[in-house]
């Protein structure tokens, strides 16, 4: 018995195997490709197609690519500028219409105040109501002397109760003196007579309202700040009136009356009135000096600067002015209760500064509000501080120009519908015999012209240019539009999360089955020892066969040879 020896078989060389992770990279990045493809098959947007096509060449794909990556810089490059043009947020002021007729706009606010505020042969009636209980004679003079300081009082000109100097002023502190100078203040009789609209004469008191103002309490016609004026405007559908015409006697004419024999005999007033012109709901602004015994012509000009809704995409301080409705914006200040108007942020503005420096406001000038009112012991400060209530500057003006006063810094910017009037003051003295012992003005208001000029400004690069320059742009270097960028988001937004999705399901699936194998290791065993063993027979009888087969051919030849040995015998 021969004993053979059968060598194992050699196991078959395994390729090297690269780390776990760039497998996975390799992988992803083979599917990221093939993902690109499929989106270069069907995009819109030029270059891409042949930059992704399955069958370009290295050298086509380079070219392309320089080519797209040219493209698209040049077209941010150009987006910087455009946006850029759109963020400086420059302005244009073009004329609107040359021939707005006036009739559209409301009359201004007529307010006529006596330069000389009190009638003083009321001081006796005064003492009697407000010091009725009172018998010092030094407290009546004190008294005397405290309302006599208001007779010519205006903000910004507090200068008449520095003569409360050294005065016991605090005894008279329960004594409100707003409440005395409302009751000595001139009456509609004693102020107004012979007035007339569009010649048609009416009552003055019916058509002329009491009103605060920073010049005291005056008489206004066409108000909407006072309640009879609010009445008007319910009664009256056209309350604010309106005119449509121009010229001498086609709107308001009014006879002021003086009164120089009832005035503060210790006043050093000129004898006159005051007229402030105003739009609707403006509280106050700078009023015109009108000498008695005159006949004053005022012409209005009226003209109307607006800024149209495309603006609001700019800042109130880059545009410089406010919308009436824009209360968010940080510049937005008006007085309580009251729209944004330039002239109402400056009033508010100059309360606060009168607040800051004495604690308290001056309620005649003022409408009424959060602030406490001052009494007789808060006059002196006013006085004191009169030279920083006077002057109001700019932000930014001390670089230009040069202030010898503290003043009030007041940043307001004009509202973005503003209706200005550009006035004509024409007084013209009246002959003594006209005149007679009486003394009066002679006041006509009206329009110059029956047609006004109206301004709009308006960004000179909008959103809306901006827009149509991005998709100029966009044509002329990639040759794409909104479709283009809307197959690009869905395929970044859409079908990339998907695919990626996708592929991390897969990945689970295949960890869950490796889980299941590692948890059944016999099984796995067993099927590695009949492999093995299935080898392995496999193998020998390959080695086998030649043996076995030489084996039969010398049987087969030693049985032929016999046979043949036998029938030769």
């Amino acid at each position: 018995m021969t004993l053979a020896h059968y060598p194992t078989a050699r196991p078959e060389l395994k390729p090297r195997l690269l780390p776990r992770r760039y497998q996975l990279l390799g992988q992803m990045g083979d599917a990221a490709w093939q993902l690109a493809l499929r989106f270069g098959k069907r995009t819109t947007i030029h270059g891409l197609d042949r930059l992704l096509a399955s069958r370009a060449s290295r050298w086509e794909r380079f070219i392309w690519l320089c080519t797209f990556v040219s493209a698209f810089l040049g077209a941010v490059y150009v987006c910087l500028i455009l946006s850029q043009r759109y963020n400086d947020g420059n302005f244009q002021t073009v004329v609107d219409s040359t021939r707005y007729p006036v009739y559209r706009i409301a009359y201004p606010v007529v307010t006529i105040c006596n330069r000389n505020r009190l009638n003083w042969q009321r001081l006796e009636l005064a003492k009697s109501r407000f010091m009725a209980n009172v018998s010092d004679a030094l407290q009546l003079q004190l008294f005397e002397r405290i309302i006599g300081s208001y007779d010519d009082m205006s903000f910004g000109h507090f200068q008449s109760f520095d003569r409360l100097r050294n005065e016991p002023t605090q005894q008279l502190s329960h004594i409100n003196f707003s409440l005395v100078y409302d009751f000595m203040t001139w009456t509609c009789d004693e102020l107004l007579t012979d007035c007339k609209w569009r010649h048609y004469p009416y009552n003055c008191c019916e058509i002329f309202s009491k009103r605060r103002s920073k010049n005291g309490l005056c008489w206004a016609f066409n108000s909407l700040e006072t309640v009879e004026g609010k009445r008007m405007h319910l009664l009256d559908p056209m309350w604010p009136w309106r005119t449509g015409s121009a010229g001498p006697m086609s709107a308001l004419f009014v006879r002021v009356l003086i009164h120089p024999q009832k005035h503060c005999p210790d006043g050093h007033n000129d004898k006159g009135i005051e007229v402030m012109l105003t739009e609707p709901y403006v509280w106050h602004n700078s009023p015109y000096s009108v000498p008695a015994n005159t006949q004053t012509s005022i012409e209005i000009e009226p003209t109307i600067y607006f800024y149209d809704n495309d603006t609001r995409s700019v800042s109130s301080d880059q545009r410089q002015c406010v919308f009436d409705d824009e209360h968010n914006s940080r510049d937005f200040k008006s007085l309580l209760g009251y729209i944004y108007m330039i002239e109402n942020c400056q009033s508010e503005c100059h309360q606060e500064y009168l607040v800051r420096y004495c604690n308290c406001t001056m309620d005649l000038l003022f409408p009424p509000g959060q602030y406490r009112s001052c009494r007789s012991q808060d006059l002196l400060c006013l006085a004191e501080n009169n030279d920083r209530l006077l002057y109001s500057h700019q932000p930014g003006e001390e670089h230009f120009v040069r202030n010898n006063y503290e003043g009030m810094v007041c940043k307001c910017f004009r509202n973005c519908y503003s209706l200005n009037y550009v006035n004509d003051v024409r007084p013209s003295f009246l002959p003594p015999e006209v005149v007679g012992n009486s003394s009066f003005v002679d006041l006509d208001v009206h329009f110059r012209f029956e047609t006004l000029m109206v301004y709009r400004t308006s960004l000179v690069f909008g959103w809306v240019d901006l827009m149509v320059s991005f998709g100029g742009i966009a044509g002329l270097f990639l040759g794409c539009s909104l479709i283009s960028g809307m197959e690009l988001a869905y395929f970044l937004c859409i079908e990339v999360p998907a695919f990626g999705m996708k592929g991390l399901s897969q990945r689970l699936r295949g960890m869950r089955r490796m889980d299941i194998e590692v948890t059944t290791p016999t099984l796995k065993i067993r099927q590695n020892m009949s492999t093995q063993l299935e080898h392995y027979i496999m193998q020998f009888k390959a080695e086998q066969g030649p043996q076995k087969a030489t084996a039969q051919f010398k049987r087969w030849q030693r049985q032929t040879f016999a046979h043949k040995h036998v029938i030769s015998k």
